[in-house]
């Protein structure tokens, strides 16, 4: 273990996680929820960057993925995502 992993131990600062892009994708009626990257794959190393991936995905699957939001790998959203959340809809 590096001493700074043991010092945000010491001092209750919990491990920095990276980042996934959450979305539905429309089949007829029904939404069925991914994201990206997949579990095999590293995450996403910002907010920042992947907010950047989320905006490019939707403009290229308007329509089709819908409900475009970033969240920490270990699974919660980032803070303010409902209201950064990029519907994508026609």
């Amino acid at each position: 273990m590096k001493m700074q992993e043991a010092l945000d131990i010491i001092n209750g600062i919990p491990p920095q996680t990276g980042f996934v892009v959450r979305f539905e994708r429309k089949h007829g009626a029904i939404l069925a929820a991914h994201s990206f990257p997949d579990d095999s794959e590293e995450a996403i190393p910002t907010e920042e960057i992947a907010w950047d991936l989320a905006h490019r995905f939707a403009a290229k699957t308007r329509g089709v993925m819908v409900n475009i939001y970033v969240a920490h790998e270990d699974g919660g959203p980032v803070e303010n995502y409902q209201q950064l959340m990029i519907e994508n809809r026609r």
